[in-house]
């Protein structure tokens, strides 16, 4: 089962504090990174339909973070995984493409 996931990466010292871990040094780059359907930053997997939508959702998340601390120190890559997680994945990949959509709606509005 493929899909299409957007990973953010930024130093550890502009990660919002509910995500920060004490084995982390300022200035290490946190890789593990996932944007939340609706542009939070969390450690969960995004699920998406496809590369067309992640790279949407891409273009919506730079503007939405540059109201945030990290607005300089960031990147986003989209990445289309295989998983034998069927389940999961096809549950997640509904779910978030749905809100995904609906976070794009909202801006459109």
């Amino acid at each position: 089962m493929e899909y299409a996931t957007i990973r953010v990466e930024t130093s550890h010292r502009l990660v919002p504090s509910n995500l920060q871990n004490p084995h982390y040094r300022d200035e290490d780059i946190v890789a593990g990174l996932y944007a939340t359907p609706t542009g939070r930053l969390s450690y969960k997997t995004l699920y998406l339909d496809s590369v067309e939508l992640a790279e949407r959702f891409v273009a919506h998340l730079h503007q939405a973070f540059q109201r945030r601390p990290y607005a300089n120190e960031y990147s986003l890559k989209v990445e289309v995984i295989t998983t034998t997680q069927k389940v999961t994945a096809t549950k997640g990949r509904a779910k978030h493409s749905a809100a995904v959509i609906e976070t794009l709606l909202g801006d459109a509005s």
